[in-house]
């Protein structure tokens, strides 16, 4: 692991080469968008996330320029592709690029870094001795509702941090950037020069929804998506957010751009 000087994570990400630094932003922008009630800070060098103060996840820099993914509990997972490090129960995961980072595969991890968690933060109490921490499942929310919680969560999330995200997703199924950007552009209405604005001013979805003027066929949008069914999302901006997560999965799976944009 290399030393840094960074205070934040944001910092530390920009002090890494183009290659390595779009790794670690993706990383980054993942683990925040899964990991919302999560803390993070640099911790012993790298950026680390905690709930209720035990560390969960991190990435670190190597010397050979690869990046670590790990996950404190990862041995305990129930899922391949983490190899066991050091002596207590964290496993990781190496990348070069950031196209090797299957987005699918991490969300489980993640997922399963939330629910299956022993106890770093008393370590010291229990002598070197790590003991499990019993973490009571979350509950679903109703198919065809959003809480009030999700619908608060879409309206802080940012556009600039999601749109990596459906960018990997569409370019690892064979699909361009240039159709994502086709996409979104017909649901909200903006131009490339627009679209890039408001990416570099990192606004909100609230804002970013604000600003643009959806298509009328946008109602002709429907079918479920993450478990939730489009057509009974009672919230206006949660469903202007799943219309564009709706449209992002179907170019994504194949489907032909005049199917996606509704075309008359």
């Amino acid at each position: 692991m290399t030393k840094t000087t960074a205070t934040t994570i944001s910092a530390y990400n920009k002090l890494q080469s183009k290659q390595v630094g779009e790794i670690c932003q993706f990383l980054q922008s993942s683990i925040n968008s899964n990991l919302k009630k999560a803390s993070s800070k640099i911790w012993h060098g790298s950026p680390v996330w905690f709930i209720n103060d035990n560390p969960i996840v991190s990435y670190s820099v190597r010397k050979n320029g690869t990046v670590s993914l790990m996950f404190f509990s990862g041995q305990s997972f129930e899922e391949s592709g983490l190899k066991p490090e050091g002596k207590f129960k964290a496993a990781e995961i190496f990348y070069t690029d950031a196209q090797e980072i299957k987005v699918t595969q991490l969300k489980r991890w993640l997922k399963q870094a939330t629910t299956i968690q022993w106890d770093y933060k008393n370590i010291a109490k229990s002598k070197g001795v790590l003991q499990k921490i019993t973490v009571a499942p979350v509950k679903p929310a109703p198919r065809g509702m959003d809480s009030s919680a999700h619908d608060e969560r879409f309206a802080k999330m940012i556009f600039a941090s999601v749109y990596p995200l459906y960018l990997a997703k569409v370019t690892r199924k064979g699909r361009t950037k240039a159709e994502l950007d086709q996409v979104i552009k017909w649901l909200t209405g903006f131009d490339q020069q627009t679209l890039q604005k408001l990416t570099k001013e990192k606004v909100t979805f609230a804002e970013f929804f604000q600003r643009a003027k959806l298509p009328k066929n946008a109602q002709l949008i429907t079918g479920t998506i993450c478990g939730y069914r489009i057509e009974d999302i009672k919230n206006p901006l949660t469903k202007k957010v799943r219309y564009l997560d709706k449209v992002v999965d179907e170019l994504a799976k194949g489907c032909k751009l005049e199917k996606i944009l509704r075309a008359e």
